[in-house]
């Protein structure tokens, strides 16, 4: 493609790219919205603690009409332990954005011993509650701590302590009250390298499915046995394992917001093995 055809076809592109974005969002993007069961909200507490100790956090909420487009409106306000989240767009590719929440405030850290109250503010300054969440902890040794190296000619067996519940009972009645957790393991297998500027470069990763374990995690206490023979066969070299504990919260709104409204919370925490002959 030539330069001079690619600046005609930006040109005629761009002001269709515009009314694109401008029609995906809903028509509650304007105007006055005082029917809190119109919206359907999501709010989302992230954790991530990548395999050097490393973390992220992050609270984004998003919002939506019946017919599931972004409410855009900048008179309607999300809170999170009585602070205000940012009106933002985000993107999916050059001609789709959409819109979301995010809290902007970086002195501000979760903290998973307190639970955090959320609520809303439609245009005519009315507040509703969303409820509250309590996150889950992130994960220490205590809790689950893999080797650092491993040899592939022995099998490997991973252990953990009160990551879920151990009890029935109290699941049970966490789920009558609309609140859902799953906890996954996943383990993987990946070829590291580190180049002679420090570097990390990844390399090879399996399209094999057997590659790939997975173990829902369903009780306070366990573990999981990695056969000898996993280490012994793979469709690329490898030298490392990546392990990673993905915990999900969900808490399900009730009436007034539309149904499919909740509270969430996510805890990945990642780790990795390195594989010796």
């Amino acid at each position: 493609m030539t330069p001079l055809l690619r600046t005609v076809l930006r040109v005629l592109f761009f002001p269709i790219s515009l009314l694109f974005i401008r029609c995906s969002n809903s028509s509650l993007s304007t105007g006055a919205v005082v029917e809190p069961s119109l919206l359907r909200v999501n709010v989302n507490f992230y954790q991530s603690v990548d395999e050097d100790g490393e973390r992220t956090e992050r609270v984004e909420a998003y919002v939506k009409d019946a017919n599931d487009r972004s409410v855009a409106n900048p008179d309607i306000h999300l809170k999170v332990d009585g602070r205000k989240l940012r009106l933002t767009t985000g993107s999916t590719n050059y001609y789709s954005t959409y819109a979301y929440y995010t809290l902007a405030d970086t002195s501000w850290h979760i903290d998973a011993a307190k639970a955090y109250p959320v609520s809303i503010v439609l245009t005519d300054g009315k507040e509703y509650s969303l409820g509250t969440i309590q996150v889950q902890p992130a994960l220490t040794p205590a809790l689950f701590l893999p080797p650092k190296t491993h040899s592939r000619r022995r099998a490997l067996t991973l252990y953990w302590q009160a990551i879920e519940s151990d009890s029935w009972l109290l699941r049970l009645w966490k789920k009558w009250q609309g609140e859902t957790t799953k906890t996954e393991l996943t383990v993987s297998k990946q070829y590291r390298t580190v180049d002679e500027w420090n570097n990390v470069h990844y390399e090879g990763h399996s399209t094999d499915v057997a590659d790939y374990l997975n173990k829902q995690i369903e009780s306070g206490k366990g573990a999981f046995t990695i056969p000898a023979t996993y280490f012994q066969r793979s469709q690329n070299p490898f030298n490392e394992l990546s392990l990673m504990i993905n915990s999900e919260k969900q808490v399900t709104l009730d009436t007034p917001f539309l149904k499919g409204s909740s509270l969430s919370s996510t805890c990945k925490t990642l780790y990795r093995i390195e594989i010796t002959d």
